[in-house]
């Protein structure tokens, strides 16, 4: 039995699976920022996903910056409580022995749509999640597996003159842009239908400045939103996004797809890292 975990800011995935291919069982609950109940939380879920079975390996999304060779989380603008704290940090004794494998969410994200969702038939797939942050990922498969560039797209700065900080403090990020949290701060709206189209056509502008950053620095092939303004709201900004992009003509787009997983892709990649590594 192997399980797979995706944290967000608001809420977390526990899956399992027998052959790291499909979803054996999954529980979502809604992720507590206090790191001792979420841990009881976690393990209470691998309880029911593993069906009393051992458990051979655990992949981990977590939002936070990684030193993966002290095994140690950086700094994490969602889960702050687990700076400085070792990987296995997350897991109840009983399970400390088992072997871990961690990774950025976003990128756990990119990996699961790059093989099981919109990106399977492409061999360079990136990823931009627009939930209650922004974040990203780049992989790039070769016959010996994938190369996965982790980054902080939502970070990158779009506005120098913008007064308006995303959760790092840094000034008109591609998060304070477009992420879910600040969408309501900045427009004074919650991000809905019944939202005024000029409002969206804001929301696209901001967001193609996004995408052709990742364009100019990735070159994917295909680019694919996931998150939670994705899921409900892509069809309010999809048409003024593709409106705004026809206005440069220097970049060739590549197709931009709504994810197909929609909040299970951090969980699939966690199939795919187990994959790589056991």
């Amino acid at each position: 039995m192997y399980i797979s975990i995706d944290i967000g800011k608001s809420n977390t995935r526990v899956s399992s699976t027998l052959d790291l291919i499909e979803i054996h069982k999954i529980v979502k609950f809604s992720t507590d920022q206090q790191l001792e109940e979420q841990k009881k939380l976690i393990a209470d879920a691998i309880y029911k996903v593993s069906d009393g079975k051992d458990v051979e390996a655990i992949a981990i999304g977590v939002p936070s910056l990684l030193d993966k060779v002290n095994k140690k989380f950086l700094r994490s603008a969602n889960f702050p409580s687990l700076n400085g704290l070792e990987f296995n940090a997350l897991l109840p004794d009983i399970l400390k022995q088992v072997y871990l494998y961690i990774e950025n969410d976003a990128s756990l994200g990119a990996l699961g749509e790059a093989y099981y969702g919109l990106g399977k038939e492409k061999t360079v797939v990136a990823y931009l999640t627009l939930s209650s942050g922004v974040g990203g990922s780049l992989v790039i498969k070769h016959p010996k597996g994938y190369d996965l560039i982790n980054a902080e797209p939502g970070h990158h700065i779009i506005s120098e003159s913008d007064t308006l900080a995303d959760k790092t403090g840094i000034l008109g990020t591609f998060e304070s842009y477009c992420s879910g949290s600040l969408f309501e701060k900045r427009y004074g709206l919650k991000p809905e239908k019944n939202v005024d189209e000029r409002v969206w056509l804001g929301y696209a502008k901001h967001l193609s400045t996004g995408v052709i950053n990742t364009v100019a620095f990735w070159k994917p092939e295909v680019i694919i939103l996931g998150g939670g303004m994705s899921i409900h709201n892509f069809e309010l900004f999809y048409p003024l996004l593709m409106m705004e992009l026809e206005k440069q003509t220097f970049f060739d787009i590549p197709e931009i797809k709504k994810t197909v997983l929609e909040d299970e892709a951090g969980v699939y990649g966690g199939f795919i890292l187990l994959k790589e590594n056991l």
